[in-house]
């Protein structure tokens, strides 16, 4: 009991100096000149690369460019703006979005001292370390072909990190569904921000798999620092899809390379644990280093926006709702995702029986342990009901990850003993 506390104790130490290093990332990038910033904006407002809130997301979705703009515009202000690095970097400066964005970009642009508002401190903005120095080289255009290929970089790393270690099977089954009946895909150049959002998710699934491989609290530690990254670079678009894809690869690595289903519950319950506690003290962290450059009113302006987020708006407030809201658009808007749920239902069932013949209980244990996290997704829904109904047009693509968990959860409670042990063992030493 003593050396778990130890761990945790150091996991936490950790996880406090890994704010500072955010903190330090995010003053670099709001120290990048604006000028060139403002000359880029200026010249997207001209081509149509910024201004239309939404669009169509090329399969029948939505793209969210509202958000796209609010990124584009964060750390914006006047190249002459008096105040301090510590100023803007602890407050947030930010261009209102779109069409109110256009009015200010004009502004900057011809030469008038327009000092933007920064008060948006209520996320970390992390993404900023990534856009404003490539936006102050290239134009907009430019910055998603760099998120294109960031995100194609995750994505590849993810599916090999799993592959190498559960499969390719269970490579396919993690991440088809997401693929097959969202707009992920498209996101890198239809709204860079859910590129980035969705590339970090990657990227965490790969560090989560590699970690897991040595040990349940390696599993943590990684997992720990997958939720940190995205709580950093995200603005709340899909978390529960994080959350839900880091635990279940955690225990499927544990479940293949240990092959107890006790083992196997640990790793789970102790990632699934582990993931929202660093997401939440990230994200409370930086409203923390907001309070100490612009005052404790911080935290009331964040407490309004927060409980907006979970239950106020026009939106129903029925028990469930945000859950019957995802699951509407997705199946209303995606043309492939009935096909897909019910083609992992029949297999899922193929996977179970399979799973009790070789194993007995502990097949279903497995499954089970594999497969909770899951249940991370329905209930992000009710919980953040408000933000999961208003945002159902990208929030949705939670959903399938789900799926994907529970199918990589059959794909492994049904393999053989010892079928991938080498592989296992040798893929340990392979930093993917």
């Amino acid at each position: 009991m003593r050396g778990v506390v130890t761990f945790v104790l150091k996991a936490f130490a950790g996880l406090v100096v890994l704010q500072v290093v955010f903190f330090a990332l995010l003053m670099g990038a709001q120290a990048v000149p604006n000028q060139p910033i403002v000359d880029h904006l200026a010249q997207a407002v001209t081509t149509g690369d910024y201004g239309d809130p939404y669009g169509p997301d090329g399969v029948g979705g939505t793209a969210d460019r509202f958000t796209e703009c609010a990124e584009l515009g964060y750390g914006v202000t006047t190249p002459d703006d008096p105040r301090s690095l510590w100023d803007l970097t602890t407050g947030g400066p930010r261009l209102s979005s779109c069409d109110d964005g256009k009015g200010e970009i004009a502004k900057l642009a011809a030469g008038e001292d327009f000092q933007t508002p920064a008060t948006y401190f209520r996320y970390w903005s992390g993404y900023s370390v990534l856009t404003r120095p490539v936006l102050a080289l290239t134009d907009v255009p430019g910055l998603r072909l760099v998120v294109t290929g960031v995100f194609a970089a995750a994505v590849l790393a993810a599916f090999l990190a799993v592959s190498r270690r559960l499969g390719a099977f269970a490579g396919f089954a993690l991440f088809l569904p997401i693929a097959a009946t969202t707009n992920a895909l498209a996101m890198p150049d239809r709204a860079f921000t859910h590129g980035i959002a969705l590339a970090t998710v990657a990227a965490g699934v790969a560090v989560t798999a590699v970690a897991a491989s040595r040990g349940w609290r390696a599993a943590v530690l990684g997992a720990g620092f997958s939720a940190a990254l995205f709580c950093y670079t995200d603005l709340l678009t899909v978390p529960p899809m994080s959350w839900a894809l880091c635990a279940g690869v955690a225990a499927a690595v544990t479940h293949v390379t240990r092959r107890d289903w006790r083992e196997t519950w640990r790793t789970v319950l102790a990632v699934g644990a582990a993931w929202p506690v660093a997401f939440g003290f990230t994200w409370v962290f930086r409203w923390f280093i907001g309070a100490l450059g612009q005052g404790l009113s911080v935290f009331s302006r964040v407490q309004e926006v927060s409980q907006f987020r979970l239950d106020g708006g026009d939106v129903s407030h029925a028990f469930g709702a945000g859950v019957v809201a995802n699951w509407r658009f997705w199946t209303e808007h995606s043309i492939t995702a009935v096909p897909v749920v019910v083609a992992a239902a029949v297999l899922l069932v193929v996977l179970l029986a399979v799973a009790v013949k070789r194993h007995g209980v502990a097949g279903l244990l497995g499954f089970a342990a594999i497969g909770l996290p899951a249940l991370v997704v329905p209930a992000w829904y009710c919980v953040l009901s408000n933000h999961s109904q208003i945002h159902a047009f990208f929030v949705y693509r939670s959903l399938p990850a789900a799926v994907g968990v529970l199918l990589l959860a059959g794909v492994v409670a049904a393999r053989r003993v010892g079928r991938t042990s080498a592989a296992t063992e040798q893929s340990d030493h392979v930093l993917v």
